[in-house]
């Protein structure tokens, strides 16, 4: 029986298999070991391990004997994949007996059925497994249901020949013969099983199916020289007939089977493109029953035809929606949009289409004509029409008019602006029917307005009321209500109380005289902003009646009319005078302290002025000396005092300082006397090194609190350097842009100032970075500091509108970096996109598990002109580069990843292609612990968070040198 088998070789090599080769790449470890490191071994020494392994060398290895690294990769990936998953041994021989039906030649399919028989398997059992048929869809559904319904007992993998092991045989056959189809399937036994599980099944699969590809590539490798085929094979055969017929005949099998499954697949994709227009016709049915039910609650036609466009543009997935009014003259406008991040807008913009100018072609479209324009350019425009829909960068358009009556009031337009589309029939039927819906809301909002203006009187009187009604529910602040020319409308009770005027005295009044000294820059800032966004809030210095001042927690709001106009501001008061009285006392307590953590310095400072001074005297009264020799002493003395006399005056201003005034300040004054006052005070073995951009903006803040700031960081900077070392002083401008604000949560897009305050002393260990702010915390011993300083410092910038970014390791120094927005833009800022380098079509992958992130760079990247491809997690990002990687020319890396981090991911892609541009990025650490971790693994480093120029600029440094 063995004879005839082995007589058929070359017919069983005829067929070819159904599996799409795969890269010979290393696998990653699924079971928890390490990864192995690659030496150079010769084959004699690799053999000797399998054969110790398995006790002989399979022929499977033959054909990598003449190549020791193709030998030594094959072997690993036996190892990684096969020998050392923790996968049940029963389990992986029966999935690699089955799977070996669809290889071209017989060998694997032969060696693992003889592997089953040491394993209790007998031959009626392993005839019963090859000839079970192909699982069908229905087969799997029940099979997941069963394996839903037990997924607690998964947490271990169940036992042989269970019927739960059954169910998870026939899912995993599926997943690796089934290709797209099988997508969902593949997502529901990740869930049921976990991801680690998962994992392994995933991996043994995927080195199974590398094997038969293997051994099509190679037919010439014989099983009779296998000792599972020389063991066993005789056994089997004779305890069961019937598998040489099969081994006949199991291509023909194999065939019809796979003609079989053809048709389920067939199946189940018309399953589930029927369930995808199920579900589309639903959402359409539920957009548009939304829509008409929020025209029948509301009467407010912007808030409606906004709403519209957003759901419609969601709904299409397009990059715009827009609703396009008629005017008299038959010109219009864009009234309403939806515009995805990227594309540029285009409310408010003023459109004259000659087309609608005549009225034979008007009534095209009130009779319910559309447009359906799949690509611009191959629609027979005019040259000119499409050069004007390029310039609003359309490719893809389609048209609905809008008519009311018999007037056709304005068009309903959807954009495709990245590609051609073809529009659906459904999609077009949708907009047709929400013209419909929004005519309805014109026409409601039309006669709305009508009654609106008939009722505009009672309207106001009800207004008022319903101010004085809001007002009363917070009567215990001061409440005002001014116009929007400062005029006091209203004054409650209790700002009478706060001020000292009574209600009659200032209604009319302008309250900027009447309550402010002067008109500030902070209170110019509160009246622009309530009048852009609608309201604004802080704190404002007023005096009362009797000329007291005080400090008031204020809250702006601004109060519109039924047409949505502006009409006047509420203001809420709250007194804060004795807060900040008691806040001013601990500032001034807290500089005390840093100005005792200086007294040493102060001391010696002091000490070399009197030294002179002291000699002078002393040889002026015990010495006769020439006229000339005295004037030199007498100067000597005068300097002396003077420079005494200064360093006196400067600890006196800090001391007593004078808070709660913004001022605009320039940075390069308050810098200069810190530098000053450091050179002066601290140790000589402290170098100081000092770098000012002359550009640097000014900003606005309280000159007494930014010095507070600044001397807690140098006192920290100096105690951190016991030994002496460098002291680094820095300004420069910078401009925030949005990927660098969507990063650090404190900072918003615009323009800053920012100081440097760094040192190259012992440096922080993580867990303590994380503490550094927090009150009371302190590393220092007992007596010497009380750990406020950094607390003051976070509390005074952030009542600036500014953020603090802190970096250190243990034994490199601390950096810290206060950003403080500019009063004016930064010159740099209106020609930040000319001076961004731009890509020249690369493709980028992006992987990080931030989906923000994401796509915040996704979009960057895209509008510099590179393509872009993203992945949320190390896993994605290898099955990504897989298919692109001859395309891919760099990756940008988070490092901090679940489930497979970055490091791992760039080892792993380093195998695939150790030649692939890896840019890192974290915000964690700095770029030397990960150069170390990674060596050469990774050719830039990029902290986060980063602005779009940083990113730009290392991957064109990073292309350029490729």
């Amino acid at each position: 029986m063995i004879k005839t088998i082995v007589n058929y070789p070359a017919k069983l090599a005829l067929t070819t298999t159904e599996y799409k080769p795969i890269e010979n790449v290393m696998l990653p470890e699924s079971n928890g070991n390490k990864p192995v490191v690659a030496i150079e071994r010769s084959t004699e020494q690799i053999k000797a391990e399998i054969k110790a392994k398995f006790g002989f060398v399979p022929p499977f290895f033959e054909p990598a004997e003449q190549t020791p690294q193709v030998l030594e990769n094959l072997w690993q990936q036996t190892l990684s994949a096969y020998v050392n998953n923790p996968l049940p041994d029963l389990f992986k021989e029966k999935l690699s007996a089955y799977l070996s039906r669809f290889c071209a030649v017989p060998y694997c399919m032969i060696c693992h059925s003889c592997s089953l028989r040491p394993l209790g398997m007998s031959a009626g059992q392993v005839l019963e497994l090859l000839q079970s048929p192909f699982p069908s869809v229905i087969d799997i559904d029940e099979h997941l249901s069963i394996l839903a319904a037990n997924s607690r007992s998964l947490a271990v993998w169940p036992e042989s020949n269970s019927a739960l092991e059954t169910s998870l045989l026939y899912c995993a056959i599926f997943i690796a013969v089934a290709s797209e189809q099988a997508e969902h399937f593949r997502q529901e036994l990740r869930r049921i099983l976990g991801s680690v599980n998962y994992n392994h099944l995933t991996i043994f699969i995927a080195y199974v199916k590398s094997c038969l590809v293997w051994m099509e590539s190679h037919p010439e490798v014989s099983y009779e020289a296998d000792l599972r085929a020389i063991a066993h094979l005789a056994p089997l055969l004779e305890e069961e007939p019937a598998l040489a017929e099969f081994f006949h005949h199991y291509r023909e099998r194999v065939r019809l089977e796979s003609q079989n499954r053809a048709a389920q697949l067939a199946e189940l994709t018309a399953r589930q493109h029927q369930e995808e227009v199920r579900q589309k016709q639903a959402e359409r049915e539920r957009l548009v029953g939304q829509i008409a039910q929020h025209i029948h609650q509301s009467l407010d036609l912007r808030e409606i035809l906004s709403t519209t466009v957003s759901e419609v543009r969601q709904f299409l997935q397009t990059e715009r929606v827009f609703i396009y009014r008629f005017w008299e003259d038959w010109s219009g406008s864009v009234v309403v949009e939806s515009v995805a991040s990227g594309w540029s807008p285009i409310l408010g913009t003023t459109i004259k289409d000659s087309f609608f100018i005549e009225a034979a072609c008007r009534k095209l479209y009130q009779q319910g004509r559309t447009q359906a324009v799949a690509d611009i350019y191959t629609a027979g425009f005019s040259q000119c029409h499409v050069d004007f829909l390029a310039r609003l960068e359309v490719r893809a358009n389609l048209v609905i008019p809008i008519v009311q009556g018999e007037k056709l009031w304005g068009l309903l337009v959807a954009n495709h602006c990245s590609e051609p589309r073809q529009w659906q029939q459904l999609e077009i039927d949708l907009l047709k029917q929400l013209a419909t819906q929004l005519a309805i809301a014109i026409q409601q909002s039309e006669l709305y307005q009508q009654i609106q203006t008939e009722l505009i009187e009672r309207q106001k009187s009800e207004q008022k009321i319903r101010e004085q009604a809001a007002l009363l529910d917070v009567a215990t602040d001061a409440i005002v209500v001014q116009s929007l020319n400062n005029h006091i409308r209203f004054w409650n009770k209790s700002a009478e109380r706060l001020y000292g005027w009574k209600a009659a005295e200032v209604i009319n009044r302008n309250a900027h005289q009447l309550i402010f000294q002067e008109t500030s820059l902070q209170l110019q800032q509160a009246q622009q902003s309530v009048i852009e966004s609608g309201s604004w809030q802080g704190e404002l210095s007023q005096v009362t009646k009797n000329g007291k001042e005080i400090v008031v927690s204020s809250r702006w709001t601004l109060i519109v009319n039924f047409q949505g106009q502006p009409q006047s501001i509420l203001i809420v008061n709250t007194d804060i005078t004795d807060k900040k009285q008691l806040e001013a006392q601990f500032l001034q307590a807290q500089r005390l302290e840093s100005i005792g953590t200086l007294a040493g310095g102060i001391s010696h400072d002091l000490n070399n002025v009197l030294t002179p001074i002291i000699t002078s005297a002393q040889l002026l009264l015990k010495t006769q000396l020439s006229v000339e020799k005295q004037q030199r002493l007498l100067s000597i003395i005068e300097t002396s005092a003077k420079r005494g006399a200064a360093l006196v005056k400067q600890v006196l201003s800090f001391a007593r300082g004078v808070e709660g005034k913004h001022t605009i300040l320039e940075l390069k004054h308050l810098l200069l006397e810190i530098q000053h006052v450091v050179k002066e005070t601290f140790p000589k073995s402290i170098e100081v090194e000092f770098d000012m951009s002359p550009e640097v903006c000014a900003v606005s803040g309280d000159i007494t609190q930014l010095h507070q700031v600044l001397m807690n960081l140098v006192v920290n900077a100096r105690d951190a350097m016991p030994n002496g070392g460098i002291l680094s002083l820095r300004a420069e401008n910078i401009f925030i842009d949005e990927n660098y604000a969507r990063m650090n949560l404190d900072a918003t897009v615009g323009s800053y100032s920012v100081i440097t305050v760094a040192d190259t002393g012992i440096g922080m260990k993580s867990e303590v970075l994380l503490r550094i702010f927090e009150p009371f915390f302190t590393t220092k011993e007992q007596g010497k500091g009380t750990g406020l300083g950094l607390s003051t410092v976070i509390g005074i910038i952030k009542s600036h509108g500014g953020f603090v970014t802190v970096e250190s390791a243990v034994g490199k120094g601390t950096k810290f970096r206060v950003f403080l927005p500019t009063v004016l833009a930064s010159p740099a800022s209106p020609s930040l996109n000319q001076e961004l380098l731009q890509g020249h079509g690369e493709l980028i992958l992006v992987v990080d598990d931030e989906a923000p992130i994401r796509e915040i760079t996704k979009t960057s990247l895209e509008k510099s002109n590179y393509r872009v491809l993203t992945a949320s997690d190390g896993l994605e990002a290898i099955a990504v580069y897989l298919q692109h990687k001859d395309e891919i020319s760099a990756v940008l890396m988070d490092m901090m990843m679940p489930e497979m981090d970055g490091l791992t991911t760039i080892r792993v892609l380093k195998q695939i292609n150790p030649r692939v541009l890896m840019i890192a990025a974290s915000g964690l650490t700095d770029s030397s612990q990960y150069n170390s971790a990674v060596g050469t693994d990774v050719q830039a480093f990029l902290p986060k968070p980063y602005t779009l120029q940083d990113l730009l600029n290392k991957l064109h440094t990073l292309l350029k040198a490729k």
